[in-house]
């Protein structure tokens, strides 16, 4: 007895021992290198699907490759030009349909939302522990599932980081997409693990073009097509040398003929389309719901769902819209508040997507300004708020853009909130890294105050890698090539001469 009694002594006092040693132990596995490491949550798209993931049927069904694309253009010629000989719009919609069903009807979900087991991902869990404020740990994910599920992936995902690097917080920088994903993640698991947050040109209240798809909401114009291809496109890596020709064939009247009859087209072919394509394929991907602005969300439950919809289904994308997208304020500002360094970043100035009735609204060339930036007042594209303008909160700061075009004083974070003129939607350079990293490096709580080569208003220089602080006079095309700029200078001329030309012969 006297033995197993001074045996379990000395096994109590072994357990003390470790237990005092035990926190020593695990600091000793703490990284204090003074920032934490940054787990990048991606954008729509960021992770390719596959059909029976690991089996030797796999096959990959997202993104579509490109030869994918050009089957699917080679089996709509022939019906789009029975269309334009014959007028037989409910072939070529079936026809749509079809090609879109071939390339995309496998993405579909079931009545519940819920995605076909054998469709999968092949992301993996990152094994380097080396961090520092210009790398990311890439978090991808399945875009089309309810974003409470993906947050539940994203948890795990962090979970991971910090036991790889030894630390107890991470930082998420979130693009796009991301962000609804970032916020489903502050509903479900809060902010207690989170050091510092940036949300790159994310639609934290919604896309209007969201809205606008899901009620129907259709319209091409020509003056907004030239803009987005020349506002847009050319800040695509090479893609500066797409404005001459595109304004070259503005002006020979190219694409006024293509958006008539691409008007016509949707016109005849929209309902068909909507019953054969995008109901079918797109209308039970919850993710794709929380995309939905407010204004428009209940008339899209009325125009997509009907009365045998599921109630799981409704259930779950009512959550998102009214539980995390009506609660942004109340979320991002308990981050704040304990501490959690934010940054809203919204990109402005570029024609968004031509071919909706929102086509007016300001935005990065995909998302609007207003959304990506909750709370602010902006200008439509190419407009300003007007002379003598005043911003509507009166905080001692002055929230006003040099150009007239946002008050940001309204923001849900107005000394949190920063906006780049000609920033393409989520399309970073090395001058956006600079920033990111002086904010993800900086403990003090960093605001649109605290750096003045950062101030809450910024010119992009693609051209040169760069952001510089918006002047009265933005920059524009100076930042372009000289020969492009001359070019511009010519067509500028010549559309003068061909408007006068115009006005004379209607006045004769």
């Amino acid at each position: 007895m006297k033995k197993m009694k001074a045996c379990v002594s000395a096994l109590l006092v072994i357990a003390i021992l470790l237990s005092t040693a035990l926190p020593s132990l695990a600091s000793s596995d703490q990284c204090d290198c003074g920032f934490s490491p940054v787990v990048y949550v991606s954008a729509l798209g960021s992770a390719d699907l596959y059909l029976d993931v690991g089996s030797p049927n796999e096959r990959k069904i997202f993104e579509p490759e490109s030869a994918d694309i050009i089957k699917l253009i080679g089996q709509l010629i022939i019906p789009l030009l029975r269309y334009f000989t014959g007028g037989d719009a409910k072939t070529f919609a079936k026809s749509l349909g079809k090609a879109i069903d071939g390339l995309m009807g496998e993405l579909a979900m079931d009545e519940n939302g819920d995605s076909n087991p054998r469709i999968g991902t092949k992301q993996s869990l990152p094994d380097n522990p080396e961090h520092d404020p210009y790398k990311s740990y890439y978090f991808a994910y399945d875009f089309r599932i309810d974003p409470l599920l993906t947050a539940q992936d994203l948890k795990a995902y962090v979970e991971h980081v910090k036991e790889l690097t030894g630390h107890q917080k991470v930082s998420f920088k979130a693009s796009s997409l991301g962000g609804i994903i970032v916020m489903a993640y502050l509903d479900k698991y809060g902010h207690d693990d989170l050091d510092a947050i940036i949300f790159q040109n994310c639609p934290l209240l919604g896309v209007a073009m969201a809205g606008d798809l899901f009620t129907k909401k259709l319209e091409l114009n020509s003056d907004a097509l030239v803009s987005y291809g020349v506002q847009a496109l050319p800040q695509i890596e090479g893609g500066i040398w797409l404005e001459p020709l595109i304004r070259l064939l503005d002006f020979v009247g190219l694409f006024e003929t293509l958006i008539g009859f691409g008007n016509t087209l949707v016109d005849d072919i929209k309902d068909d389309l909507y019953d054969e394509m995008l109901i079918p394929i797109f209308g039970k991907m919850p993710c794709l719901w929380a995309l939905i602005p407010h204004e428009s969300y209940e008339e899209a439950k009325e125009l997509f769902l009907d009365e045998s919809a599921s109630q799981i289904f409704i259930d779950r994308i009512d959550y998102y819209h009214y539980h995390i997208q009506g609660r942004t304020q109340e979320l991002l500002d308990q981050a704040l508040q304990d501490d959690v360094r934010i940054m809203i970043l919204a990109g402005y100035n570029l024609q968004r997507e031509p071919f909706v009735e929102s086509y007016m609204n300001n935005s990065d060339g995909v998302d609007d300004t207003v959304y990506n930036a909750p709370g602010a007042i902006c200008a439509d594209i190419g407009q300003t708020l007007g002379e003598g303008y005043v911003q509507a909160v009166q905080d001692g700061h002055n929230h006003l853009s040099a150009d007239g075009v946002i008050d940001a004083s309204t923001c849900y974070l107005p000394e949190n909130t920063w906006f780049i003129r000609d920033m393409l939607h989520s399309t970073a350079h090395a001058g956006h890294k600079d920033f990111y990293a002086w904010f993800l490096s900086d403990p003090q709580a960093p605001d649109v105050h605290s750096n003045p080569d950062y101030p809450q208003f910024m010119q992009n220089d693609t051209a040169n890698e760069r952001l510089l602080p918006l002047t009265e006079k933005p920059a524009g095309d100076s930042l372009k090539p000289p020969l492009l700029q001359a070019f511009n200078s010519f067509i500028n001329s010549m559309e003068k001469i061909k408007n006068l030309y115009q006005i004379t012969e209607v006045s004769l």
